[in-house]
């Protein structure tokens, strides 16, 4: 909603094309690529839990830097 009234605007490259074309859209790929993330999580666990944690943490950590940068780069 914020979006379609011009009051914000997609940070990630990649992802802006797909929210100018259809806001629908950006959230279904959006949707998409997390449950396809957490259903291979899911299923990896089985076979390496260790793993698992560290690549969770691992990309928390990647999310939370490249955000901020360019949250702050946008200021």
């Amino acid at each position: 909603m914020l979006h379609s009234q011009g009051l914000i605007v997609e940070l990630n490259p990649l992802m802006r094309p797909l929210i100018e074309t259809s806001e629908w859209l950006f959230s279904a790929v959006k949707a998409s690529t997390l449950i396809l993330a957490w259903l291979l999580m899911v299923k990896h666990a089985k076979v390496n839990l260790e793993f698992v944690h560290k690549a969770a943490i691992g990309g928390s950590v990647a999310y939370m830097l490249i955000w901020s940068s360019w949250f702050f780069s946008a200021m």
